[in-house]
Order: structure tokens, then C-alpha cells, then sequence
């Protein structure tokens, strides 16, 4: 295909969605030279920094607390204090401060850490110098050692406690009932120890990541993706909405596609939704034909031949309306039906003028079945003057004009689904169930009749 046949069917997919293409102008020069500059810059990796923390734990009558002071790679200075509403020893309360120290620089996304602490216990206990024996001890140290992994370096060093007197103000701060502070101070309120394990809960909603995040961050993607919740709400929006005609599976997945959605488990989910659907396993045709080859279409030229039918009489609606004569082109499968009260000759004489003719052209030929309002004068007359070609359908075998039964039998499934009965509702579905057979995509041709459609008016 040639660079005008792809600009062409660009066009056309795009005007599906009310999506106009437009061709990108010229580059000039200048600005191409600017692009390739930029594109080909490549800055050097930043070299791994470590961050710096002091931390210092206090136990007092009044309380228990700890102090941790975090100094950036860029010299950016962060205090924080924690209050302990637990009894704590003061052994218990260097290890929280230690612990918490390593929580905030994860959460800052730190990689490297250089600590400080003028505790000898939690120090030497750490690299192994201490023996362990105690058993709330042993599970800080644990606790402590299991956080580091994630850390590609991790340093503790002991200070005398002359050196590490930010964190320690800080600390007996936390542990004192003095609050007060000219500068701004982080305080936390701590209501379990950080080896205690959370109780268990129950029916708790939380903002779990969904499976795109990583997509997201990492590549921009034509389709949109959804959670769990949003391909829900659009397969029943796909498969019972205004435009839904209550497709299969398969079908419903396509269609949520070519609006512009995805998510992994569409087909599957499309699948289990449509089995769950009352009206689609109600209505939906049975076939018992053994399968079969498609018959070729004789005339491949779009709007050249066209069926034509009559269906009803249904429950009457307003205006005394209760038939529905439908036409359906043989090479695009786009249908054009129209509700009327009564099935004469000059009904059918308007409704190819109308919707037709004046919409597609002058066809070649037209196929009816042999009701007396196909089959007459008038009619024969009306075509020979367009110089069109009409034939009838043998009497008794409907098959011969096969392409307007198998219209009339999507049309009748659909109104059967979205109604359930046909009251007097019908004709306000019947512009839902147009459109929603014009934009799906048929297997014999592998396009949708509409994207056939305008294609060939465009390209004409």
C-alpha cells in the first residue's frame, strides 16, 4: 500500500471517533539540528551519595522518646521527634530511634546510609561484637538488620554522646512534656512497638497498586488502561448501554478495544459477563446448521446491490407505526431500516429515495421477496427509470435473498434483548440498534460497516 492509501486509512479510522488527521508540516533544518543535539545528549550518572543520620534514644519518669536527625547528599537537614506512649527501657527506645531513622531514609528513597549513635548496645550488638541474649533484643536487632537489606549500604558508627547532641535534644524532647520549639519539629506519636505485629483487618478498603502502574511510569501506550473497577462499569456499558446490542464475547472484548481501552483479562472477562447475561442466553439464535463455507459476494462493489425486506407487524407505537422495512447493503452490511404504519408501494418508493438513493447513489440492482408492494407496477416502473435492476426472491426459499433475512434477524435479536417484549417502545430502540450493528465488526468482511462505509464515500 502506497504513503496516500495509509494517510487514507488513517482518515478514515480516525473519523470513526469524530478524530480528524491532520499532516505534520516541515521540519526545518535548524530546528531538526536542535532535536538531534538534544536527543544525543546523555548526562553523566550522578554518582551513589550517602545519607547521613544521627539518632538517639531517651527514657525518662515523664516518658519515653527518640530523636533522629537526616542530613540529604545536598546538605538538606531534616530533625524529627518521636514520642513513645509504650514504657520503654532506654536500650528499647536507641533501637527505635535507630529503626525509625532507617524507615525515614527508605521513604526518601535513600540508598546508602551512614549512621551515628552514641549507644554501645545497639552499635555493637548490630556488627556483632555484643552477644544477643535477651529476647526483646534479639528481635530489634532482627528488625533492624531485615531493614538494611534493602539499603545497597548500610554503616553504623558509635560517637561519644558529645557528638551526637542534635539528636539527643531531640530526643529528650520527645520523652519530656516540654513541647515547645522556636524552630519547626516533626513529632510522631508511636502506640506500639515497632516488633509488634499489626492485629488482623477486616474488610479494609485500600488503594491497592493495580497491574498498569508500571506501564504508566515507564512508556506512553495508545490504549488506555483500566483497573478491575473501570473494565467492569464498560463491558455493561459495551454490552447493555444506549449503543449495546447485547454481543458475545468475543465481539464485546473487540469493541471495548477500538474504543480505546485495555487491560489484561478483557477477552476472559467479556466472556464470563456475557454468560451471566439473562437476555443475551434468552435471545440469543441457536444455530444447528453444520458449518459451511461463506458464499462469495457476486457484486464486490460498495452500495451496487442492496435487499430489501419487510418485518412486523409489531405491538403498535406511536403514530400507528408497527412495521419496519429494513435494507441492507451486499458488500458493506450496512443496514438502513425505517418504522411505518402502513407497507404501500409509494412507502417503498420514498424509502429507497430517501435512504437510498439520495444517501449512496443510484444502486445496480435491488433484490425484494415477492410482497405485493415490492412486486408491481409502480415499483418496476420507479426502478426502470434509474435504469435499476431488480429481482425476486424464489417463491417460498427466502434464502435467495438471504443478506436481508439475516438483517432482519440481527435487528428482531437485538430489539428482543433490549426489550425483553416489544411493547411500544421498539421504534425509540431502533436508531440504538442501527448504530450498534453498524459499528461492529462483521466476519465476513473484518471491518465494521462503517469504517467500509465512509471509506469508500471519502475515498470517492
Amino acid at each position: 500500500m502506497d504513503t496516500a492509501g495509509r494517510l487514507l486509512r488513517w482518515e478514515i479510522e480516525l473519523s470513526e471517533y469524530d478524530v480528524e488527521f491532520h499532516p505534520r508540516n516541515a521540519i526545518k533544518a535548524q530546528a531538526l539540528a536542535d532535536f538531534v543535539v538534544e536527543a544525543s545528549y546523555q548526562e553523566d550518572e550522578a554518582k551513589a551519595e550517602s545519607w547521613e543520620v544521627s539518632v538517639d534514644g531517651s527514657a525518662a519518669q515523664s516518658g519515653a522518646g527518640a530523636g533522629v536527625v537526616m542530613t540529604s547528599p545536598t546538605g538538606d537537614k531534616f530533625e524529627y521527634a518521636i514520642r513513645f506512649t509504650f514504657t520503654a527501657s532506654n536500650n528499647e527506645a536507641e533501637y527505635e530511634a535507630a529503626i525509625a531513622g532507617v524507615q525515614l531514609c527508605l521513604l526518601a528513597d535513600a540508598k546508602r546510609i551512614i549512621m551515628t549513635t552514641d549507644s554501645q548496645l545497639v552499635a555493637n550488638q548490630f556488627s556483632g561484637e555484643y552477644e544477643t541474649k535477651e529476647p526483646s533484643m534479639r528481635r530489634y536487632r532482627e528488625k533492624l538488620k531485615s531493614l538494611t537489606t534493602k539499603l545497597e549500604a548500610f554503616e553504623i558508627v558509635l560517637v561519644p554522646r558529645a557528638l551526637n547532641t542534635a539528636a539527643d535534644g531531640l530526643g529528650k524532647l520527645a520523652s519530656s512534656k516540654a513541647i515547645e520549639l522556636n524552630r519547626s519539629v516533626m513529632i510522631e506519636i508511636m502506640h506500639r512497638r515497632s516488633t509488634e505485629d499489626k492485629g488482623k483487618e477486616v474488610m479494609v478498603i485500600t488503594a491497592n497498586t493495580e497491574w498498569d502502574n508500571s506501564i504508566k511510569e515507564h512508556s506512553a501506550f495508545l490504549l488506555r488502561c483500566l483497573t478491575a473497577y473501570e473494565s467492569a462499569r464498560l463491558i455493561e456499558e459495551m454490552h447493555e448501554g444506549i449503543c449495546g446490542n447485547h454481543v458475545g464475547g468475543k465481539t464485546l472484548s473487540l469493541i471495548c478495544q477500538r474504543q480505546g481501552y485495555y487491560w489484561p483479562t478483557m477477552l476472559e472477562d467479556a466472556q464470563n459477563y456475557v454468560k451471566k447475561c439473562e437476555k443475551f442466553q434468552l435471545f440469543a439464535p441457536v444455530i444447528r446448521m453444520p458449518a459451511n463455507d461463506l458464499m462469495p459476494i457476486l457484486n464486490p462493489n460498495p452500495f451496487a446491490q442492496w435487499g430489501m425486506d419487510i418485518v412486523g407487524p409489531f405491538t403498535t407505537a406511536s403514530g400507528g407505526r408497527k412495521f419496519l422495512i429494513v435494507a441492507v447493503d451486499y458488500f458493506t452490511k450496512w443496514i438502513e431500516a425505517e418504522p411505518l404504519a402502513k407497507i404501500t408501494a409509494n412507502q417503498v418508493r420514498k424509502f429507497i429515495c430517501k435512504n437510498i438513493i439520495t444517501r449512496f447513489g443510484i444502486p445496480t440492482a435491488i433484490v425484494f421477496d415477492h410482497g405485493c408492494q415490492f412486486d408491481c407496477a409502480p415499483i418496476q416502473a420507479f426502478l426502470a427509470d434509474y435504469r435499476v435492476k431488480f429481482a425476486y426472491a424464489s417463491v417460498c426459499h427466502p434464502q435467495s435473498n438471504g443478506q436481508a433475512e439475516a438483517a432482519n434477524k440481527q435487528i428482531l435479536i437485538a430489539l428482543k434483548k433490549k426489550l425483553d417484549e416489544f411493547k411500544g417502545k421498539w421504534v425509540d430502540t431502533v436508531p440504538e440498534v442501527l448504530w450498534g450493528n453498524r459499528t461492529t465488526v462483521k466476519e465476513a468482511t473484518g471491518e465494521s460497516p462503517f469504517k467500509l462505509c465512509f471509506g469508500w464515500i471519502r475515498a470517492n
